[in-house]
């Protein structure tokens, strides 16, 4: 009777390879996760600045119409002219209300404007001129544009504020000025009302 030796099984663990090529499988994949963060994160925030220009022009189209309510005879929106312009319009102390935003979509003074996020242009020009025809028949198109900078971009025509006053030609080429900033556009008809 021969004594034999119970073979034992070898341990098996994980080889240099095999572990190389779990490391670089790993790091893909975290990669990848930190690529798509970067992207989500950056989607958000432009989310964020579209919902809160789009308010901005919701609430400047509303001064505006509540504006109308006033305009009798005389020309009586507000704080702007007509004559088919671009222009930023000046902060009312009585409103508490004006051309420059901070980020989260607070107005903010003239003497404010080195914190603007966003700024306002409004441009007002007639469809039907007050006078002509029946009286109370006025009625003004009025333009609203929200805009903000672009991320790592620098303002057009000033290096110090985003919301600094602009000459008419200034204003229009900012509009066009697509690689510099982002827009949001609101349209809305301010109509004079009869006099009572």
């Amino acid at each position: 009777m021969s004594t034999r030796r119970p073979v034992r099984a070898r341990s098996r663990g994980y080889t240099l390879v095999e572990l190389m090529m779990a490391l670089a499988l790993f790091s893909v994949a975290v990669v990848g996760i930190i690529s798509m963060q970067k992207i989500t994160v950056a989607s958000n925030a432009h989310a964020k600045n579209l919902a809160t220009a789009q308010r901005i022009a919701q609430s400047w189209a509303g001064q505006l119409e509540m504006d109308a309510t006033q305009w009798r005879t005389a020309f009586g929106p507000g704080f702007l002219n007509s004559n088919g312009v671009w222009e930023r319009p000046l902060y009312d102390n009585d409103r508490k209300f004006g051309g420059a935003f901070d980020g989260l979509g607070n107005p903010l003074t003239d003497g404010q404007l080195g914190q603007a996020r966003f700024c306002t242009h409004v441009r007002m020009s007639w469809l039907y001129p007050a006078g002509v025809g029946a009286t109370g028949n006025g009625m003004l198109r009025a333009e609203i544009r929200v805009f903000w900078q672009k991320e790592g971009t620098t303002a057009l025509y000033s290096t110090t504020t985003l919301c600094a006053t602009h000459t008419p030609v200034q204003a229009a080429s900012i509009g066009l000025a697509t690689d510099l900033y982002h827009f949001v556009y609101q349209t809305v008809g301010v109509r004079q009302h009869f006099q009572i």
